[in-house]
């Protein structure tokens, strides 16, 4: 019989209609992989959907589990609540893949009385432990750990392959990610109309995303030469486009950003990286790489909506590129070469030393400024029992599409939305593509209106100017 211990979790897949899968959908899929397929661990696959809907298949599911890793998005709450509605006895392993964002906050808000000491909490990068140390000071009384297994499953055969798009033809600036506000995709488009004044012909510009837009290939405006767009097709193709890229390009600001899983799919691969200073940027990439980033200052940010907040400086990126200083390419996908082996750990109940895990300079800077307002924790496990059991009920109706209970639930939605526009969105996918949790920032963000959760933040000036470049400040 294998040893180890006997490990809950749900086999995720993304729902067919899902248009794109982000880092998030990646890496739940292969972590349960890799719990699937290790001799350490007893696996014990589990539905979910099945769990939200009676405590019965929950009861079944769950009893005699050491651990249950949460591989179900931001519902991890999901098995605090029934550990103790049921009187179990298992450790949780669960992630937080998004920073500012409802999802995981509402997460760790609604977990936060239930937690034990050998429960949990890891993160792709430093930067989130920083922050969500941060925000929920209750997680001291449990474990933290950054850890992402994502170069399991990354091809050896092309670490280090690095080409460029050769010495023939114009320099090749890659974006790779949601061609959106909030990922700065619109700075991409800037940056080549800026390159291709100063130097008509001598670069191009290829995105590579989900277009929200539905295939427009720039923001409103007349065509910019040298600019092209194409959407995501497969892993084998965009390795390539990683090979032949002469530098890539990664200004990305957003609320969400936690990581930047194409900034090590780069490194990987040995492409160069200009990006902003926002989030893990300063902790995977050398400091050549980073470009100035101003920060929107003062301005009200709600975790309900994806935010771009900041923008790097485009003309100091088109200086670098013209003049041919292309900065070194990073190691930082070093540093997760034996996450899988260090998840599992974390399975069998070891945690790895805070010591090194500290937020860089750059980072504590930004957390500095960061005002948080209606973050609002459950005072004990008696309200969050009561949020939860709302929530299942609603989760429940949301994955029993055609019924009245679906129907009901969606015009609940409607009715109690601060957000109209996405939940109208949200509704539309539901009723044709058959949208269901698997689509992180759909179901679970939608829920958040059922208990009122949207905490708000602002980032307070610095006193010393808006722009800041390095290590010396965010």
């Amino acid at each position: 019989m294998p040893r180890g211990p006997v490990t809950g979790f749900h086999r995720f897949r993304s729902y067919a209609g899902h248009p794109g899968k982000d880092g998030a959908n990646f890496a739940y899929a292969e972590v349960g992989r890799l719990l699937g397929e290790s001799a350490r661990v007893r696996a014990r696959p589990h539905d979910v959907v099945e769990l939200f809907r009676s405590d019965e298949a929950a009861r079944e599911a769950l009893t005699g589990c050491d651990v249950v890793v949460a591989t179900v998005g931001p519902h991890a709450y999901l098995y605090f609540h029934l550990r103790e509605r049921l009187g179990l006895d298992f450790r949780i392993v669960r992630d937080a893949r998004t920073a500012l964002w409802n999802g995981y906050l509402q997460q760790e808000a609604l977990s936060a009385p239930y937690l034990r000491p050998d429960d949990v909490l890891y993160h792709s990068s430093r930067y989130s432990l920083a922050l969500y140390s941060m925000l929920f000071p209750g997680l001291r009384s449990s474990r933290q750990a950054v850890c992402y297994p994502l170069l399991r499953w990354f091809p050896a055969e092309l670490a280090g392959s690095w080409t460029g798009s050769g010495s023939s033809g114009p320099t090749r600036i890659g974006f790779v990610g949601r061609l959106t506000d909030d990922k700065n995709h619109a700075q991409a488009v800037g940056l080549q109309r800026e390159l291709a004044r100063r130097a008509p012909g001598a670069f191009e510009t290829v995105a590579i995303g989900e277009d929200p837009r539905r295939g427009r290939r720039a923001p409103d405006g007349p065509p910019v030469p040298g600019y092209s767009w194409r959407p995501p097709v497969d892993r084998a193709r965009l390795w390539q486009d990683y090979r032949e890229m002469d530098v890539l390009f990664f200004p990305s600001t957003s609320s969400l950003e936690t990581f930047g899983r194409v900034l090590v799919e780069a490194s990987f691969i040995g492409t160069p990286v200009m990006a902003s200073t926002h989030a893990a940027a300063s902790e995977l990439l050398p400091s050549e790489s980073l470009l100035p980033t101003a920060l929107r200052e003062d301005t009200g940010f709600t975790t309900h909506l994806a935010a771009r907040l900041g923008d790097v400086d485009v003309t100091h990126a088109a200086d670098l590129l013209v003049a041919g200083a292309v900065p070194p390419a990073g190691k930082g996908h070093q540093y997760y070469a034996d996450h899988d082996d260090l998840l599992l750990a974390l399975v069998h109940g070891e945690v790895q030393e805070a010591a090194g895990l500290e937020p860089t300079a750059v980072q504590r800077a930004f957390l500095e400024r960061l005002r948080m307002r209606d973050l609002d924790v459950p005072r004990d496990r008696a309200a969050a029992d009561e949020m939860i059991t709302g929530l299942r009920r609603s989760f429940t109706a949301l994955h029993r599409r055609g019924t009245p209970g679906y129907l009901a639930t969606l015009a609940v939605l409607t009715a109690r939305s601060r957000h109209r526009r996405k939940t109208a969105s949200f509704v539309r996918k539901s009723l044709f593509h058959g949208e269901d949790f698997s689509n992180i920032g759909g179901v679970d963000l939608q829920l958040s209106h059922l208990i009122g959760f949207e905490p708000r933040f602002t980032i307070a000036p610095t006193g010393h100017g808006a722009s800041d470049h390095g290590e010396d400040a965010c």
